[in-house]
């Protein structure tokens, strides 16, 4: 099974670089099989030009009696001209602590330090690199991604590095519960497995992820919607 790509995460003139929003505040309902499991909630805040990310989710329903477990990440860094840089990465489970990971960027020496339930140790990092939650934010900084074809992305979870490689779809138009919205449609290229990742952004809200969808190599679908967005310049 492969974690949600919550996680897994545009085209950005240079004007939206020099005013970065103060703070993002997003809810997020995930649902499988049209049954809701699980809210999340997330807030991105700047302060000079320095970035800090911090999404929680929790179960609900039947999912909160028999697996009571919240899943807290935090991703910390700075702002730069090609976007955000992260320092640190956190994924922490309240109860199954066995799951627990992180990361630590070191951009002078190219490693990265991932911590898990082996230990610790060191990893080549390429310049690229994203954690699983500052990706999704990052779609907001990649140059001309309207115009591109397709993308390829690093992201770590804490254990390792996945290298990522996006479809870009233009203009398709998505309706959430937050309304009617325009969107570039990200995909993975098929595999020989149902297992495939796919992202909607919302370009009028500066590429952010309003839809996210992983499916599973079984086939089983685990969606992820945008219900509440506020974004403060």
């Amino acid at each position: 099974m492969r974690p949600l790509v919550a996680l897994l995460l545009c085209c950005v003139a240079p004007a939206l670089f020099a005013a970065p929003p103060a703070r993002i505040e997003a809810t997020y309902d995930v649902t499988t099989k049209g049954v809701k499991i699980a809210e999340i909630r997330e807030r991105f805040t700047r302060s000079g030009d320095r970035y800090r990310i911090e999404s929680l989710s929790k179960p609900v329903g039947l999912l909160a009696l028999f697996k009571p477990d919240t899943l807290q990440l935090i991703s910390e860094g700075d702002i730069t001209e090609q976007g955000l840089r992260p320092q640190s990465f956190v994924y922490k489970r309240s109860r199954e602590t066995i799951k627990n990971t992180a990361a630590d960027f070191d951009w002078r020496q190219s490693t990265l330090m991932l911590s898990d339930r082996y230990g610790q140790r060191f990893e080549p990092l390429p310049a690229d690199t994203q954690d699983r939650l500052s990706a999704l934010y990052q779609f907001r900084y990649v140059p001309f991604l309207r115009e591109r074809k397709e993308l390829t992305v690093h992201i770590t979870n804490g254990s390792k590095i996945d290298t990522r490689q996006y479809l870009i779809h233009p203009r398709q138009i998505l309706t959430v519960p937050l309304g009617t919205l325009e969107t570039l449609y990200l995909a993975t290229p098929p595999e020989s497995t149902s297992w495939k990742t796919e992202i909607w952004l919302s370009v009028e809200n500066g590429n952010f992820p309003c839809k996210i969808v992983l499916t599973e190599d079984n086939g089983d679908r685990l969606s992820q919607v945008l219900t509440a967005l506020s974004i403060t310049q």
